[in-house]
């Protein structure tokens, strides 16, 4: 049987930067050799229509996440690395968001938590710009995103407690940094991330 490609999440609040390293990854490896960027969810959902309204549209970002993994890894060769535009857990911080008890999201969709952290060698959070460097949190119209700075930071800290349990949970935070020295921390964890999956294989 093919052994499972090993994946990573990124995750954070609107305005952390993932679709940015995404892209920087992509640049870096345009053949993709390395990387394997399995797109986010939710965006697809709302194109077909689906309101994130209703408790049955983060159970359905949460199966087409496994899903999109799960092509994606079946897919990987043994060089390449899954790295997931948001995991299988993001879901529950939005559910959290929208004021709903946890326990009832784990419920409809059958699964634990251990089961979620169990798909991912790694999760890097993102801090959002909205806490720390407000000056650079962008929204519509300079951004496709509607979150304000607070709905953007309480996503944020939603985000961390969904994942912050992880065996290797890594917060880059803003702490005064630049993108660039962000980005950096971002793929020298990526790279700390392999090593540490492949100690515990």
């Amino acid at each position: 049987m093919k052994e499972r490609a090993c994946a990573i999440v990124v995750t954070g609040g609107p305005g952390g930067g993932k679709t940015t390293l995404m892209r920087e990854l992509r640049a870096a490896d345009p053949h993709a050799r390395r990387w394997l960027l399995v797109p986010e969810a939710a965006p697809l959902l709302f194109q077909a229509g689906l309101s994130a309204r209703d408790k049955t549209f983060q159970r359905a970002v949460m199966q087409l996440q496994i899903a999109l993994e799960d092509i994606c890894a079946q897919a990987a060769n043994s060089d390449q690395v899954l790295i997931c535009h948001r995991g299988t857990l993001d879901p529950l911080a939005y559910w959290l968001r929208s004021g709903w008890d946890e326990r009832e999201f784990f419920a409809m969709t059958q699964t634990t938590r251990a089961e979620h952290f169990a798909r991912y060698a790694a999760v890097i959070h993102l801090q959002t710009a909205a806490l720390g460097a407000e000056p650079f949190y962008l929204r519509y119209p300079q951004a496709h995103r509607p979150e304000t700075i607070e709905q953007a930071a309480a996503t944020d800290q939603l985000c961390a407690r969904a994942w912050s349990q992880h065996p290797c949970y890594v917060l880059i935070t803003n702490d005064g940094r630049d993108w660039e020295s962000r980005s950096r921390a971002a793929h020298e964890t990526l790279l700390d991330a392999l090593d540490f999956a492949r100690e515990h294989e």
